[in-house]
């Protein structure tokens, strides 16, 4: 009995195992599983051509299942392909994550049938399938091509958007589209694309390409100049900054565009801009100029802000100029291209020069204020132009400052012969007998009728009145030290000399205490009447060449003519002992020029002497 139920349990029938069943071919095109679709495709393919390569493809005797016609497997890999390519179609519309899926899905099936494609890369053509290769990927770039293209023919503009130009709503249509296109590549479409196919540059590529077409062929018309320079500010401008937005930067490598127009193109339209340009800033600029010529031919007084005298010329000749060279810049791309507007300035500069002559000739009532506003801007364009000289080419840097430098020059000379004419009688007494009982006196009376002449300056702004009393400050101190060498006192003993330095010490300070209160700036020229009188009370010849050796690095321009009229002062000093020190000087002042230190001043050069 036992023997009957082992019997009976080695042959009890086995619970059946649920199978589940492979989904067709036509099943997962349908439900668009395309890498399993063409797997079941590239099977069938390996099978029907193995059997035709061992002769048995043309047995009819084979089994159904294992009879595959080229036609019918033709026929599934057209209908394959089809379906693939209407998902790529839909690539810029990815508005759920089931469609970033299907892509995703239909590229790495494009990638299989590559593989498969060089898989018979190394047969005959009679010994490959007819349909091999299939280049799916070569399909696939030109299916993305086409669709690009169609998309920026079909860009529309925004109805709110006011745009009056044809040119300029047919560009940004195109560029809207572009740059919103860009961003859903490299926001959705990259990540259905492996690294290495670098799908945001090839898209970026093809946009490129179809916005650069229409542009070219804007360019082969004869544009109106504000045409001419929308087309120019997308090429250099707004595009770049597309592809330097956000997201996009990152992705892109924009260098290996090419550029949206070729050099033949692109010359002509900046020619076209720069003369342009040229014109409005020459006319900008003399509009300013007539403005003021007028207001002083009528007699015109500037006017008083806050008790200054205001200097708009000043801001409106550097706005109106930085502005266009500004604007030259983005439009062109490159400083260096705009530099050709920069020598308006140069020519502006040049009229103005002659303007300004005619002010300093002519004896009507508002001169010295027309003087003292033009002085202002005069400065203010100097400092714009120092600061800002990445902007200028050499040659016009340096010819708009020397212009700049020679008016301001006039135009001190102009307030300062004032100054050294109403002083002319005081002067003589320095350096005089009257000078040495009482240099104090002399000098405080020096200064009480100067302080007279520089009340006419309190309504100029600070920077103006500055580099005037500057300027000022250190024409006094000159034709100061020029009256104590004309040599009226002859200090024949020590102690002449002696009380002499002390004087020189106490007018030095007196008055660089006015000049600096009154708004100089000059702090080093303090140390002049010292530094002189420091000579006068030495009495050893050794001791005074030592000390000269020091004054000649201090003051390059202290010349041999200087030095022999200081040291004529000193009557105790003799001929033979002269000679000898300023022979000395000669040696060292030729060492001396082969030279430089940066700590040196310049101020023996506006003290004249024969």
């Amino acid at each position: 009995m036992t023997k009957k139920l082992e019997i009976r349990k080695m042959f009890k029938r086995q619970p059946k195992k649920h199978i589940i069943p492979v989904p067709t071919f036509k099943q997962n095109l349908q439900e668009r599983h395309f890498v399993d679709a063409g797997k079941q495709l590239i099977t069938r393919e390996d099978r029907l051509f193995e059997l035709k390569q061992d002769g048995i493809g043309s047995k009819m005797t084979l089994v159904e299942e294992e009879e595959d016609s080229e036609a019918r497997l033709a026929k599934d890999y057209e209908d394959w392909m089809e379906s693939v390519m209407q998902t790529l179609e839909n690539s810029l519309d990815l508005q759920s994550l089931e469609k970033q899926e299907l892509l995703k899905e239909a590229v790495q099936a494009i990638l299989q049938e590559e593989k498969q494609d060089m898989r018979w890369k190394g047969f005959q053509e009679k010994e490959r399938p007819p349909w091999r290769p299939m280049k799916c990927k070569q399909k696939h770039e030109a299916l993305l091509e086409r669709l690009v293209q169609r998309r920026m023919e079909e860009a529309q503009l925004d109805s709110s958007v006011e745009i009056h130009s044809s040119l300029q709503q047919s560009i940004i249509c195109n560029a809207k589209r572009l740059k919103e296109d860009l961003l859903k590549v490299v926001t959705c479409v990259s990540s259905c694309y492996p690294e290495e196919m670098n799908v945001c540059q090839f898209y970026a590529t093809l946009y490129h390409k179809t916005f650069s077409a229409k542009l070219r062929e804007v360019a082969e018309y004869t544009l109106c100049d504000k045409d001419c320079i929308l087309l120019l500010q997308w090429v250099n401008q707004d595009y770049p900054n597309i592809l330097n937005s956000g997201k996009i930067k990152d992705v892109i490598d924009h260098t290996k565009l090419d550029p949206l127009l070729p050099e033949d193109m692109i010359a002509p339209l900046e020619q076209q801009f720069l003369i342009t340009k040229e014109t409005e800033l020459s006319t900008c600029l003399h509009k300013i100029l007539d403005r003021e010529e007028t207001a002083w031919k009528e007699g015109e007084l500037p006017q008083l802000r806050d008790q200054v005298y205001c200097c708009d010329q000043a801001i409106d000749i550097i706005q109106c100029f930085h502005k266009h060279v500004v604007c030259a810049q983005k439009v062109l791309g490159e400083e260096a291209k705009a530099q050709r507007i920069i020598c308006q300035l140069k020519h502006f500069l040049t009229d103005y020069k002659t303007f300004h002559d005619k002010v300093m000739r002519s004896r009507q009532t508002n001169t010295e204020a027309v003087l003292m506003v033009n002085l202002s801007c005069l400065l203010q364009c100097r400092d714009y132009i120092t600061k800002n000289a990445h902007l200028f080419p050499e040659d016009i840097k340096t010819d708009c400052l020397s212009l700049l430098a020679t008016m301001t020059r006039s135009s001190h000379c102009y307030f300062t012969s004032n100054m050294h004419r109403e002083l002319k009688d005081l002067y003589r007494k320095v350096g005089s007998s009257e000078w040495l009982k009482n240099s104090e006196g002399v000098c405080e009376e020096l200064l009480a009728k100067l302080d007279r002449h520089i009340q006419k300056f309190i309504n100029w702004d600070k920077m103006c009145c500055q580099e005037l009393l500057s300027g000022m400050h250190k024409e006094f101190l000159a034709e100061y030290v020029r009256k104590m060498m004309k040599q009226k006192i002859k200090l024949s003993k020590k102690a002449q000399q002696q009380m002499a330095a002390s004087l020189l010490c106490i007018n030095s300070e007196r008055i660089h205490t006015y000049f600096t209160a009154a708004g100089s700036n000059l702090d080093w020229l303090k140390d002049i009447l010292p530094n002189l009188a420091g000579l006068l009370k030495l009495q050893d010849p050794d001791s005074i060449k030592l000390e000269l050796v020091t004054l000649m690095k201090l003051y390059p321009d202290l010349s041999e003519r200087h030095i022999s009229a200081w040291l004529r002062l000193k009557g105790n000093l003799s001929p033979s002992d002269l000679k000898m020190i300023l022979k000395s000087v000669i040696c060292s002042q030729n060492q001396f020029s082969e030279t430089q230190d940066s700590l040196q001043f310049s101020f023996f050069s506006t003290v004249r002497i024969k």
